[in-house]
């Protein structure tokens, strides 16, 4: 498992706003996008939905099951975001949504000019120095849990399309503007880290970070397998993958611990197999990314 952030759940539509029990819809338009929540308070299946605009969908309350781009129904939790297309047609089942508990979500649908705006600044004004194409939106990884970051962004447009302000279109523009970087950096990452894309000097040095996990690593020894200055790479790697070299070196090593864990090696063993040196520390660290500590982890892997 990895940590899931949850969103604040929005209060219920009352009895008398109800339209229909099936994906009832609430609206908030602003100049650059359109917050819908949709609430559903029947089981439903194959349930069509579709928007002209990208939409970056939030879960809040209950569950569902998502068919996109032709591809097997994937579980839609809280803690979890979707982005699709424009223009694509989403077929979603509510197995247990009720009068008592029913799904809620948030469809954000952003316009075009908006998108294009934000890529357009990354791209003349930040570009990649690392990798070898533009900054750019992509869809090969659409399904993610939310990190932080992109929980409190997603917050904070919410609160912003609900509210009363009356400066509101121009907050929300500039959380946009972030929140679309921060989906962008995170899917570069997903890229970057990909074993089957390597030819990258991210791509090159990800490889490293995972054939020599076990072992001390430091910015020194990553900035020469990029081939360029320390302070170079470390300014390089944190804008393109939105984290810093060692920050993403204990991801992985957590990641390789939970691989341990789950083959059967003990606390002690995923510890020091991962390249932590130091066991009150990887208890810690582990439970600060995970959410639980690597013993509650491995009993989980036993139910």
């Amino acid at each position: 498992m990895n940590r899931k952030n949850t969103l604040r759940p929005l209060p219920l539509s009352s009895q008398r706003e109800l339209r229909t029990l099936v994906e009832n819809r609430r609206a908030y338009t602003l100049n650059s996008c359109e917050l819908n929540v949709f609430e559903t308070y029947k089981r439903s299946e194959l349930v069509p939905l579709q928007f002209d605009d990208l939409v970056i969908t939030s879960m809040l309350r209950g569950k569902k099951v998502m068919h996109l781009f032709g591809k097997p129904g994937f579980d839609y939790l809280p803690g979890e975001t979707v982005i699709v297309p424009p223009s694509v047609r989403m077929e979603i089942d509510f197995p247990l949504a009720s009068d008592n508990e029913p799904t809620q979500c948030t469809a954000l649908a952003i316009g075009r000019k908006q998108i294009a705006d934000t890529i357009n600044y990354l791209n003349e004004y930040h570009p990649r120095s690392l990798g070898a194409l533009n900054w750019q939106l992509t869809f090969d990884k659409y399904h993610f849990y939310n990190h932080t970051e992109l929980a409190v962004l997603i917050n904070k447009l919410i609160a912003i399309s609900t509210s009363g302000d009356v400066h509101k279109d121009v907050l929300a523009d500039l959380t946009l503007k972030e929140l679309l970087i921060r989906i962008i950096q995170l899917q570069n990452r997903y890229t970057a880290t990909d074993a089957t894309q390597p030819d990258s000097r991210i791509g090159q040095v990800v490889a490293y970070i995972r054939q020599h996990i076990a072992h001390s690593l430091s910015v020194d020894e990553l900035s020469q397998v990029a081939h360029i200055s320390k302070p170079h790479f470390y300014r390089a790697f944190k804008h393109e993958m939105g984290i810093s070299p060692m920050e993403f070196v204990i991801l992985e090593r957590i990641n390789q611990a939970k691989q341990l864990l789950a083959a059967g090696s003990t606390i002690k063993e995923a510890c020091f197999g991962s390249g932590f040196n130091n066991l009150n520390y990887f208890i810690r660290i582990f439970k600060k990314h995970e959410g639980i500590t690597p013993g509650a982890y491995r009993l989980l892997l036993t139910k």
